[in-house]
């Protein structure tokens, strides 16, 4: 029942981070949050938590991340560019292409992290979300689709994957 709890909580801020846009005292700050799906899972121990933290950071803290995260993908917290990239009717330029292509690989190196000593539910959800949100992201490489339709898709797909998560720790209790 506290998992419950927690996770609601986190649930109840991340949505709440996201609705608004406000930006942080620290521009810092912004690079090194991690996006919530990435985000150290609570049942991961603190080894694992730490490099899984270590790794997002690192990867958030590149002139690639900076790029993606003001100009196509809301990635951190508080975004104070969120609003305009969820509503973008533009799509990538080739400048843009570029540095979310860097981005996605240094932040595609911490999946394996994400998923140590995850039960094999847990971690076919993460896999699920991968698999889906990859697929976001090579339509908005290939110019499909536009930034505002892949900052909605990524966050539904944030959305649904932490509710499955949600299921699977309420049937554990």
């Amino acid at each position: 029942m506290k998992n419950i709890l927690k996770f609601c909580s986190i649930g109840i801020v991340l949505l709440g981070g996201c609705a608004t846009n406000v930006a942080p005292n620290n521009p810092v700050q912004l690079a090194k949050t991690p996006s919530p799906m990435t985000a150290p899972a609570t049942d991961h121990s603190g080894s694992v938590a730490k490099r899984l933290n270590d790794c997002i950071i690192r990867g958030n803290q590149s002139a690639d991340a900076l790029l993606v995260d003001s100009q196509v993908i809301a990635v951190t917290r508080n975004n104070p560019h969120a609003k305009a990239l969820f509503s973008s009717p533009d799509k990538l330029n080739d400048q843009q292409a570029v540095a979310l292509k860097n981005y996605l690989a240094e932040a595609n190196s911490c999946r394996p992290i994400a998923l140590e000593g995850l039960s094999p539910a847990k971690k076919a959800v993460y896999e699920d979300f991968f698999k889906k949100i990859d697929g976001v992201y090579a339509d908005l490489i290939a110019r499909k689709i536009t930034i505002g339709v892949a900052n909605q898709e990524r966050q539904l797909l944030m959305q649904d994957a932490h509710m499955k998560k949600l299921a699977l720790q309420s049937k554990k209790n």
